[in-house]
C-alpha cells in the first residue's frame, strides 16, 4: 500500500476522514512511479564557467543534455542568432531544474563532507556530480530526477512545437499581427504556468523588437470576446478595446500589448467589470488584465463563463450565498482582492482595481539560499519584509478610495443598464459568438496546486517514492467533497510538474483534461449564462453595488467619529412615538430579510453576504459565519425580537428556522467537533456566541428545548474553553473570559474551580504587571479583567478575586487617569486618547465598574464618577454597538437599573440625536463605509435593529454587550 495514515503528512484530518477521503486514491497514486529513464549526459567543458548562482553549471550540463534530446537543427533558419537562442533557452531549462534540484543538492552535498573547508568541498561535490553524470545522485533522488527531466524535455518540446506552428502560420501571422515573414525569432519566453504536458503560454520576441503571444490551447474566449464588443460596441458611448487574435482550433496566437499603469480609469475598470459581470468570468486579477493606452484590455479570457464548483453531492443548493459571492461582481476577480494569512502579518491585493504599495506583500513564502556556493548551503524560507499590515486611518486616502469606488459604481451602473434595457440583444449575441467555444475550467486556485509542487522538491520526498505519493494525495484535502476523479487528475498533472488544467465546453456539461473525459458539471457554462440573464435587475444591480462598495472599503478602519452634542441639538419636547419606532423596526427587518440566502446545504442554517473579517486585517465580502460579532446569529435573534413586537409571522418563521436547525445540529450531532472549535470559543468570535444566542432565543420564546440544548452545548466545549491558549485569554472578543462570562450569566448553577481562578489570577497579574502597551478598555484592556472577576466574585467570594479587582481599580486610577480626571485608552500623551465607546472607552469601563459595585466592590461613587465623565467628552456619532453611540446608550441603560437619576440626562440626550430612529435610519440609508452595509450584530443593521426593539419596549433585557437574556 502506499498511502497510509500519518499524522505528520495530514495534520487536518483524523483516520476516518483519510479512510474516507485520501485512501481511495491509493490505487491510482501507485501507478505514478516510473521513473523517467530515456534521457542520457554526455560529457562537457561546462564545468569551469562561471556560477551566477549555486549548482549552475550542474545546472546547465542538465539543460544542456535536454536541448540535445529535444532540438530539431533544421529549426536553426527560424532563429536570427541560433547560438544566442540556445543560450537563452538553455539558460531557462538551468533555471527550472535548479529550482527542482536545490533542496536535494544542499542535502546530498552534507553526506561529501571532504575537507575542512566548505568552499572546497563545494567545488569537489559539483566536479563529482558532473563527471559521475549525475548517475549517482539520481539513483538516490530518483523521484525528483525523473519528475524534473520529464517536466524539463516537455518544456522543450513545447518550444520546438511553438517555432514549428509559427512556421506553418507566417502568413496568418503576418497578415494579422504585421510580423513581416522575414522577421526571424530572437528568443521566446516561457515562464508561466505549464499545463497539458509542458505548454505554457509564450511570449515570442522577433526582429525589429516585434512580438506575439502564443497560447497552446483553444483561444475561443479570446475570440468571442473580441466578436462580442464589436457588437456592442454599437450600444455603448466609450467603445471597448481587445487583442487581435489568430485562431487556430487546438491553438492560436494573440497580439502582445504594452502596459501603461499611470492610464487607470475606474470608471473604465467599472464598465468592463459589469462586462465581465454578466460574462461569469472569474480570475480577472491583475496579470490578465491591462491598462493600456486603449483602457483597460483583459489578456486571458479562457475562464470567462465559469461554472459553479464541481461538488459529488446532490444535497448541496446550487443557488446558495457562496455562489452568490462566486458569481458577483467580486468573483469576476476586477475588484480589490486581498489575500491574506492568519499566521502571518502580509496581504497582498491581487485584484484588477487594487492598490498594491510599499505595503504589499506576498502571503506566499520563497526560498532564500544561504552560503550557496558551500558544503554549509541552507535553503530557508525567506524572510518577509516587515510592512504595516494595519487598517488604513489616512483621511487622504479614504478619499481617495471612495473616488475610485464611486468612478467605478459609475462605469458599472452605465454597462449594467445598457445590458439591462438590451438584454434579449445582449443573450443573442453572446449565444452567437461563444457557441461551441472551448473554455477553462479552474478547481482549486494556482497557489495550492504551486505550493504542492514546491514540497515533492523537499529533499525527503525526492527520494522517498511513498513519502512523495503521500504529499500528492494532499491535494484530495481540497476536494473532499468532489469528485474523485478529478482529484486523481490533479494527482497525474501534478506529478507531470503540471498545474491541472481542466476544459469544458460553452454548451455541454462534460468537463475534460487532455482531450480526455474526466466528469460532468452540474449545468453547462450556457445554462449558468442563462440563469445570471434571468435574475438581472435593479435590485441586483443594487446587491453588486453594495458587494463592490465592500470591496473597496476592505482595508478602510473603522470610522470612530466622536462629537460633542450640543444643547441646542437637543430638542426635549420631540416625543418619538410608538409608531415611529415601529417604522423604523420594519425597515431594518426587511433590510434584513430581503437579503437572506441559502447555505451551501439544506441542513445549515441560512446566512447573508456582508463583510467577513480577513484574521483582523480586513474585511473581505464574504459569507457570514456563525459568530457573533458580525455573523448571521445575531440578526436571527434580532429578527425573533422584532417579529415578535410587530406580530410579523413571515419574519418570526424565518428566525425559528435558524434556532431549530442549530438545535437539530447540535441534538443530532451532525456535526464536526474540530471544525467547530477552529472557529474559536470566544463570546464574539467562535461557539459561545451561538450557543448564547440560542439560550437566549429561547427565553424569548419560552422554548426549553432551545435552552437545554445551549447548556449541553457549553458543556461540550467546556474543556476547550478552559485550555491553555496561545491567545488572549482575557480579550473579550475572541479569549475565553467572555465565553465564561456568558454562561456564568445564564447557568445559575455554574461556577469555575478555586484551581482554575487561582491560576487566571495569576495570569492577570502577569498581565498587569508585564505586558506592553496595556490598554483601560473592555473588549482588550485591563477592565475586561476586571469585568471578569467582578462577575464571578457575585458568585464565589475569594478574597484574592476581589484583591486583584481592586488593584486594576488602583492601576487605572494612577496610570490611565489625567489631569482632567479622565480615562484615557492607553497610557500616552496623545489628545485624542479618551473614547465613549463600549469596546475600548469610558461605556466599556462604567459596565466593568458596575459589575464590581453589584458584587459590594466598588462604592456608588465609582460609578458615578464614570458617568459624570462621559457627560463632559466627545460622544461617537456612529450607530452601532461596539464602539459607537448604539454602545454608549445600551452601557447607560443597563447601569440605569441602579442609577437611574444620574444616567437620566445623557440617555434622553442620546434619544433625541444619536440614537433616535431617525438619526439611525438616515445613517444606515446613506450607505457610505463598512457598517451601512452590514448585516451584523456589533457593527451593523443588526445591531441598530436591536436598539430599536428595546427603544420599543424597555422591558427588553437582551443584550450582547452585558450577555444580559
Amino acid at each position: 500500500m502506499v498511502l497510509f495514515y500519518k499524522k505528520e503528512v495530514y495534520p487536518e484530518l483524523n483516520k476516518s476522514d483519510f479512510k474516507e477521503h485520501i485512501l481511495p486514491l491509493n490505487d491510482f497514486i501507485e501507478e505514478l512511479s516510473e521513473p523517467f529513464s530515456e534521457f542520457i549526459l554526455e560529457d562537457s567543458d561546462l564545468i569551469e564557467k562561471e556560477e551566477l548562482y549555486p549548482y549552475h553549471n550542474a545546472c546547465r550540463i542538465i539543460a544542456e543534455g535536454v536541448w540535445r534530446h529535444t532540438w530539431d537543427t533544421k529549426l536553426n533558419k527560424y532563429t536570427l542568432n541560433p547560438s544566442e537562442f540556445k543560450k537563452a533557452t538553455c539558460e531557462f531549462y538551468s533555471q527550472v531544474a535548479f529550482s527542482y534540484l536545490i533542496r536535494s543538492f544542499a542535502k546530498d552535498i552534507k553526506l561529501f563532507k571532504l575537507s575542512n573547508d566548505s568552499n572546497t568541498d563545494y567545488d569537489i561535490y559539483t566536479k563529482y556530480l558532473i563527471e559521475n553524470k549525475f548517475q549517482d545522485f539520481s539513483q538516490t533522488y530518483n523521484v525528483v530526477w525523473g519528475r524534473c527531466l520529464k517536466l524539463l524535455i516537455n518544456r522543450a518540446k513545447s518550444i520546438v512545437k511553438t517555432i514549428e506552428l509559427i512556421n506553418q502560420n507566417r502568413n496568418e501571422i503576418e497578415r494579422i499581427f504585421d510580423i513581416p515573414n522575414s522577421h526571424k525569432i530572437v528568443s521566446i519566453n516561457t515562464s508561466g504556468d505549464t499545463h497539458n504536458n509542458g505548454s505554457s503560454v509564450s511570449v515570442v520576441n522577433f526582429e525589429k523588437e516585434l512580438k506575439l503571444i502564443y497560447k497552446p490551447r483553444p483561444i475561443s474566449g479570446e475570440v468571442g470576446y473580441s466578436k462580442l464588443i464589436e457588437k456592442l460596441n454599437c450600444l455603448v458611448s466609450s467603445k471597448f478595446s481587445s487583442l487581435k487574435v489568430l485562431d487556430l482550433g487546438g491553438f492560436g496566437f494573440t497580439s502582445y500589448i504594452e502596459k501603461n499603469e499611470m492610464n487607470k480609469n475606474m470608471k473604465e475598470a467599472g464598465r468592463i467589470a459589469a462586462l465581465m459581470y454578466f460574462l461569469n468570468s472569474s480570475d480577472m486579477h491583475y496579470s490578465n488584465i491591462y491598462w493600456t493606452n486603449n483602457g483597460p484590455i483583459p489578456i486571458d479570457l479562457e475562464t470567462l463563463f465559469h461554472p459553479k464548483r464541481i461538488a459529488d453531492s446532490n444535497l448541496e443548493n446550487f443557488n446558495n450565498a457562496y455562489y452568490k459571492i462566486e458569481k458577483s461582481v467580486y468573483g469576476t476577480g476586477i475588484l480589490p482582492i486581498h489575500l491574506t494569512k492568519k499566521s502571518s502579518d502580509v496581504s497582498v491585493d491581487v485584484g484588477f482595481t487594487g492598490v498594491r504599495d510599499e505595503n504589499s506583500n506576498s502571503p506566499f513564502k520563497t526560498f532564500n539560499i544561504e552560503d550557496g556556493f558551500t558544503s554549509n548551503i541552507k535553503v530557508v524560507w525567506q524572510k518577509q519584509i516587515e510592512i504595516d499590515n494595519s487598517l488604513y486611518n489616512d483621511e487622504n486616502y479614504e478619499k481617495f478610495i471612495y473616488s475610485n469606488c464611486k468612478d467605478l459604481i459609475e462605469g458599472f451602473t452605465e454597462i449594467y443598464m445598457i445590458i439591462l434595457n438590451n438584454k434579449n440583444y445582449f443573450i443573442n449575441c453572446v449565444l452567437e459568438t461563444f457557441d461551441n467555444s472551448k473554455l477553462r475550467y479552474i478547481h482549486n486556485m494556482t497557489y495550492r496546486y504551486e505550493q504542492i509542487l514546491r514540497i515533492l522538491t523537499d529533499s525527503e520526498p525526492s527520494k522517498n517514492i511513498d513519502l512523495a505519493h503521500m504529499l500528492l494525495s494532499r491535494i484530495g484535502i481540497l476536494s473532499m467533497t468532489s469528485n474523485k476523479n478529478i482529484v486523481s487528475s490533479e494527482c497525474t498533472q501534478l506529478w507531470n510538474g503540471d498545474i491541472p488544467y481542466f476544459s469544458i465546453s460553452f454548451d455541454q456539461k462534460a468537463v475534460e483534461s487532455e482531450n480526455k473525459f474526466v466528469t460532468w458539471l452540474p449545468k453547462s457554462p450556457k445554462e449558468e449564462f442563462m440563469i445570471k440573464m434571468n435574475s438581472i435587475s435593479l435590485e441586483d444591480l443594487n446587491r453588486q453595488i453594495e458587494i463592490i462598495k465592500l470591496a473597496f472599503v476592505a482595508k478602510l478602519a473603522d470610522p470612530h467619529r466622536d462629537e460633542q452634542i450640543l444643547e441646542s441639538e437637543i430638542n426635549e419636547d420631540v416625543y418619538i412615538d410608538k409608531k415611529t419606532i415601529e417604522h423604523s423596526i420594519s425597515y431594518f427587518m426587511n433590510s434584513l430579510t430581503e437579503r437572506i440566502m441559502n447555505d451551501r446545504y439544506n441542513h445549515l442554517p441560512k446566512t447573508w453576504i456582508g463583510p467577513v473579517s480577513q484574521y483582523g486585517k480586513g474585511w473581505t465580502p464574504g459569507v457570514l459565519g456563525y459568530d457573533l460579532y458580525s455573523g448571521r446569529t445575531g440578526p436571527f435573534l434580532a429578527l425573533l425580537l422584532s417579529g415578535k413586537q410587530l406580530k410579523n409571522q413571515k419574519v418570526i418563521d424565518v428566525a425559528y428556522e435558524f434556532f431549530d436547525k442549530v438545535t437539530k445540529i447540535f441534538e443530532e450531532k451532525t456535526y464536526d467537533l474540530r471544525n467547530l472549535l477552529m472557529s474559536g470559543i470566544g463570546a464574539f468570535s467562535g461557539m459561545s456566541g451561538i450557543i448564547w444566542s440560542l439560550y437566549t432565543a429561547g427565553k424569548i420564546t419560552e422554548n426549553s428545548k432551545w435552552k437545554n440544548t445551549a447548556l449541553k452545548v457549553f458543556d461540550l466545549i467546556d474543556e476547550e474553553i478552559k485550555k491553555e491558549e496561545k491567545g488572549d485569554f482575557f480579550d473579550m472578543i475572541s479569549g475565553s473570559s467572555g465565553a465564561i462570562i456568558m454562561r456564568y450569566k445564564i447557568q445559575e448553577d455554574y461556577s469555575l474551580s478555586e484551581n482554575f481562578i487561582k491560576e487566571k489570577v495569576k495570569e492577570a497579574y502577569n498581565i498587569i504587571n508585564n505586558k506592553k502597551n496595556l490598554s483601560s478598555g473592555l473588549a482588550h484592556g485591563i477592565s475586561q479583567i476586571m469585568y471578569f472577576f467582578a462577575i464571578i466574585y457575585k458568585k464565589q467570594k475569594l478574597v484574592y478575586i476581589r484583591r486583584i479587582i481592586e488593584d486594576i481599580h488602583k492601576i487605572i486610577k494612577s496610570n490611565f487617569t489625567n489631569v482632567q480626571n479622565l480615562i484615557e485608552i492607553y497610557r500616552s500623551e496623545d489628545k485624542n486618547n479618551i473614547s465613549s465607546s463600549w469596546c475600548n472607552g469610558l461605556s466599556g469601563l462604567l459596565v466593568s465598574y458596575y459589575e464590581g459595585y453589584k458584587a459590594g466592590i466598588f462604592s456608588k461613587d465609582e460609578v458615578i464618577d464614570i458617568i459624570k465623565q462621559i457627560e463632559i467628552i466627545p460622544l461617537s456619532v456612529v450607530p452601532i454597538l461596539c464602539h459607537g453611540s448604539l454602545g454608549v446608550y445600551d452601557s447607560l441603560k443597563y447601569v440605569s437599573k441602579d442609577f437611574e437619576k444620574e444616567t437620566r440626562y445623557l440617555l434622553m440626550k442620546l434619544e433625541k440625536t444619536t440614537c433616535s430612529p431617525a438619526y439611525i435610519v438616515n445613517y444606515f440609508k446613506e450607505g457610505r463605509g463598512r457598517y451601512t452595509l452590514s448585516p451584523g450584530l456589533m457593527t451593523g443593521k443588526t445591531g441598530a435593529l436591536l436598539h430599536l426593539c428595546k427603544l420599543l419596549d424597555g422591558e427588553i433585557d437582551v443584550s450582547p454587550l452585558t450577555f444580559e437574556v
